[in-house]
């Protein structure tokens, strides 16, 4: 986690520790079986624009891929986001946050997960398969322990593997696609959690054309319904990013 020593002229002052001003995780999932496009790269920009708003003094947020299986998925990011409590004049007066180092701190913070994305975008990789399920499960286990409040994931959720692939969802339909994945034992647990997934809406054919309006449907019924029984507390799945607080389903 994040903690930088701020360096003040004072040699007794200690180090702060930014993750002690929240109790709030998040998870970023980013999909890396998709080759992004110009489109892509605007949703995904817009949508980081609005979340890094969001961010609220030391929120500890965790970005991690998602590949062809849970074993690709690689946490890039684990930081607390820099910033002063808000304090009376005495408080403030003795505390070992210092506003103009922590404003500093929060640049760097923003400049070295832009950063990570940057790179993310500019190093195309290649998977057979898309494992969306896996990875969600897998990676909401192993923070069981960090008070995840939100999980926000930028992919277009086709997913692609043993469980489940889009024809397989085209053809049988949300509902028994869900109770397929159900039988599986393959549904995350979102106990009590908001779930947002953007950039939804265009398949992985050439030139990467928009799903039919059915098919959209079925897609957005489905992971509705499996992190309903998952257990999320609020659900937004679409094109674009929902902000935090926006009205979900």
């Amino acid at each position: 986690m994040w903690s930088i020593c701020a360096l003040p002229a004072d040699a007794e002052a200690q180090a702060t520790d930014y993750c002690a001003s929240s109790t709030r995780s998040i998870l970023f999932l980013i999909d890396r079986t998709t080759a992004y496009d110009e489109r892509d790269r605007e949703v995904l920009v817009d949508g980081l624009d609005r979340f890094f708003r969001e961010l609220g003094t030391g929120d500890r947020l965790l970005l991690y891929t998602i590949g062809g299986s849970a074993a690709d998925s690689r946490r890039l990011f684990d930081a607390c986001v820099p910033g002063c409590p808000e304090q009376g004049i005495l408080d403030s007066l003795f505390s070992t946050c210092k506003p103009i180092v922590a404003r500093a701190n929060r640049q760097d913070f923003t400049r070295k997960l832009l950063a990570t994305l940057l790179d993310l975008l500019k190093q195309p990789v290649h998977y057979e398969h898309s494992a969306i399920l896996e990875t969600v499960r897998t990676v909401m286990a192993t923070n069981r322990n960090a008070q995840v409040a939100r999980l926000v994931m930028f992919s277009d959720m086709l997913e692609n593997s043993d469980v489940l692939t889009l024809s397989t969802l085209t053809n049988q339909g949300a509902g028994p696609s869900v109770a397929r994945v159900e039988a599986q034992d393959a549904l995350p647990d979102v106990a009590g959690i908001d779930v947002d997934a953007f950039g939804t809406g265009r398949s992985h054919a050439p030139g990467r054309p928009p799903l039919s309006a059915s098919v959209a449907r079925e897609l957005e019924a489905f992971w509705t319904e499996v992190f309903r029984q998952g257990g999320a507390a609020g659900i937004a799945i679409g094109p674009e990013y929902i902000s935090d607080g926006a009205e979900r389903s």
